[in-house]
């Protein structure tokens, strides 16, 4: 019997069921933070971000539950720290046991279960995670505020500021090299042909590395699908391959999808990097890493082509 669908489980969503029917809802705010409370000592996290940034600034005996996700290397960025704390995989049951006196969730989690908690006497704070490098750095700070570690939280974005500020030295000494004004035109690919365009942090990640993102030039707005036949015409400059958390092993049809032919073709004339989700599931110091990641790549395309131009090759050639 799996664990969701378990006697104590069923009987637990019972008894939620029948508090929340017999009461008035209780507001949830996802755009502020309460911090004019007391600094607390429990803390319990039901979202993979708030999860890592919770690691990043609390000493982890602070820290009494995370969801499962934190210490799976293939999705959090944390993983290594995330090991050996207990898990309540964002169940209201989870969270029980440890008596936490700060529950920590996104604005996704499930608001019938964060009113039960209330109900219960827990202090439940709803926070929107970060979606871009500026609301990051105002974010990093109110949650260390929220979770007592105001310092650290300065800390971090003060050193968040200076690597940003060295990556952007970094690619104006590349682009002052380059043979060409025009940034290299990138592609990001992950299963399924998905794409990150317009309004996703990708499109910063790409643009602070010094290049254009395909998607967002062909009106991508979010994620969508990119047709092989649309990136094969583009010729981007660079693949960049977007992996996706579930990608362990890779067998799936959408992760096939990848070794087509023509795309491995076209990887083999235009360089090529995988970001993996640790670095782009959420916004933070590890989108910093992802930027550091790329302003590499961008290194890389500029030293082959000015190697192709030298010895007058077509890089455009398949």
């Amino acid at each position: 019997m799996s664990r969701r669908n378990s006697p104590l489980r069923v009987a637990f969503v019972l008894v939620l069921s029948a508090i929340v029917l017999s009461s008035r809802a209780l507001p949830l705010h996802a755009d502020k933070i309460d911090t004019d409370k007391v600094v607390p000592q429990r803390i319990a996290s039901l979202n993979l971000c708030t999860d890592q940034l919770l690691l990043m600034l609390v000493p982890r005996e602070r820290i009494v539950s995370l969801t499962d996700w934190a210490a799976r290397p293939e999705s959090s960025y944390m993983a290594a720290a995330a090991v050996g704390i207990p898990v309540n995989y964002a169940l209201a049951e989870g969270v029980l046991p440890q008596q936490p006196d700060l529950v920590i969730a996104g604005e996704y989690n499930d608001t019938a279960m964060l009113h039960l908690l209330r109900r219960l006497g827990y202090r439940v704070e709803v926070v929107q995670v970060p979606r871009d490098l500026a609301a990051a750095r105002d974010f990093i700070l109110r949650f260390g505020v929220l979770v007592g570690a105001a310092e650290n939280a300065r800390a971090l974005v003060e050193k968040m500021d200076r690597e940003l500020a060295d990556l952007a030295l970094q690619v104006r000494a590349i682009e002052s090299h380059s043979l060409s004004t025009h940034k290299p035109l990138a592609a990001v690919y992950a299963p399924n042909g998905m794409t990150p365009g317009r309004h996703t942090v990708m499109t910063e990640i790409l643009s602070r590395a010094g290049f254009r993102n395909l998607a967002a030039e062909l009106g991508i707005d979010g994620y969508g699908q990119l047709a092989l036949e649309r990136l094969l015409v583009a010729q981007p400059d660079v693949l960049i391959y977007e992996a996706t958390a579930d990608a362990a092993g890779g067998g799936s049809i959408a992760h096939s999808y990848l070794q087509h032919p023509a795309l491995q073709a076209l990887s083999r004339r235009a360089p090529s990097v995988t970001l993996p989700p640790p670095l782009s599931e959420c916004v933070g110091p590890m989108t910093v890493a992802a930027i550091a990641r790329l302003v590499d790549t961008r290194r890389q395309w500029q030293k082959s082509s000015q190697h192709a131009a030298a010895n007058n090759v077509d890089v455009t050639a398949p």
